[in-house]
């Protein structure tokens, strides 16, 4: 949940520190200041049980040093009711979710077990913190020496897993492979292949492994649109065939050894993800500084499709894959709002209250991802249906561009 305070307040953006300590009754809690740009900010959490559930009371107390700061003050308070506004939307959003996919802590029934590779990553924490929420129980696969209860050891480069982590697992779901936002250099297209096709087979081959009894109901594997190439003419969806590429080899051979696991009998998903739009990480991070500086544009001819999808939504579509039994093969995370390069830049330029008059040429991303980066990334026409997943009664958190930009970016500069 993001809870920092929006806007463009150089006052409390400057570093603080805090404590934490015990509320005044035992069902609260205090975050209380300690050196920051405020003379004093003391948040006190206080929960207390109600008719059907539980209430959450946020008392804040605070003043601004020296004296004179009215205005700010004014303003100040303004942002934080938005802020807890934002908050409570988000919580409603959430329980909606939870509700919807009957979650164990909310039905009483016994969550289900589910194994996690890549648990570290933008959209694996995601996953992780919706399924543990939920009530399931959750462990995650770790390449390091294990730290935690919740954590196992594996190391997919050298073959190694102990079966009997699978074999606990109700469901696998497997995030892991090396980032492919950098120069296809044949170093990093062997990496990037490597890196998914030796995990995935290892966990596959291991669960095929084990007796029957003991195998996991479902796998659900990442895999990327860009298994449709980077030159789109229609729109597709997951019947369409495999396009060319780079990326649309790697995604093939991606899917095909998560498929080993249906001859033994698993469910097995592909999720076949966009480009994931979060103010986290990635794509809209990077964009987002360029357009408040006024330096923000379409990329390339600004008419290729951008196949995009919210953090929420594309972490959502993982949770909804594992519990939905009738959901198999590969399913499209993209958003149903398709969008042009071009309509995605007027659009954040828009939200952001910025132009959008520099355009960045291809030449340039081709100089910082080299010509097959930039024209499998950067510069991609992909133009991608959610079909599977608005067939199986998948609902999403953020249907439109502007309803996405809205929750990572707030309410405009």
């Amino acid at each position: 949940m993001k809870t920092s305070l929006p806007g463009s307040y150089g006052l409390v953006r400057r570093p603080f520190s805090s404590v934490h300590s015990e509320g005044p009754s035992r069902f609260s809690f205090v975050d209380e200041l300690k050196k920051g740009p405020l003379s004093q900010w003391k948040h006190t959490h206080e929960f207390s049980s109600v008719a059907g559930g539980t209430k959450i009371d946020d008392h804040i107390e605070f003043s601004m040093a020296p004296a004179g700061f009215d205005s700010i003050d004014r303003s100040l308070i303004h942002n934080l009711e938005a802020t807890f506004e934002a908050r409570r939307q988000r919580m409603l959003m959430d329980i909606e979710f939870l509700e919807h996919m009957n979650a164990p802590l909310m039905t009483r029934k016994k969550g289900k077990r589910i194994l996690i590779a890549g648990a570290s990553g933008l959209i694996g924490q995601q996953v992780a913190a919706l399924f543990s929420t939920a009530g399931h129980f959750v462990r995650v696969l770790v390449r390091r020496t294990p730290k935690l209860p919740y954590e196992v050891h594996w190391n997919p480069d050298l073959g190694i897993i102990n079966p009997r982590d699978l074999a606990w697992a109700d469901a696998v779901v497997h995030l892991g492979g090396k980032s492919i936002a950098t120069r296809f250099t044949k170093k990093a297209k062997e990496e990037i292949r490597s890196s998914r096709i030796n995990s995935t087979s290892l966990l596959a081959e291991t669960m095929c492994g084990l007796p029957e009894a003991k195998r996991p109901e479902v796998f659900v594997c990442a895999s990327a649109v860009g298994i449709y190439g980077s030159e789109a003419e229609v729109p597709v969806d997951e019947s369409a065939p495999a396009g060319d590429g780079f990326l649309a080899e790697v995604c093939q051979e991606w899917e095909d050894a998560a498929a080993r696991v249906e001859d033994a009998g698993i469910r097995r998903v592909s999720i076949r993800t966009g480009v994931v739009l979060t103010s986290l990480g990635g794509f809209l991070k990077l964009q987002a500084p360029l357009f408040l500086a006024g330096a923000g544009g379409r990329l390339g001819s600004g008419e290729q499709g951008l196949a995009w999808v919210s953090l929420d939504d594309v972490a959502r579509a993982y949770v909804h894959a594992v519990l939905t039994d009738y959901v198999r093969g590969p399913v499209n995370a993209v958003a149903p709002d398709m969008v042009s390069q071009a309509e995605f830049a007027e659009a954040l330029a828009a939200h952001l209250h910025r132009p959008a008059r520099v355009p960045t040429p291809g030449f340039v991303t081709e100089l910082v991802l080299g010509r097959d980066g930039a024209k499998e990334l950067a510069l991609a026409d992909q133009k991608v249906l959610p079909e599977k997943l608005e067939e199986t009664g998948y609902q999403f958190a953020h249907p439109t561009l502007t309803a996405c930009l809205e929750e990572e970016l707030g309410g405009g500069a």
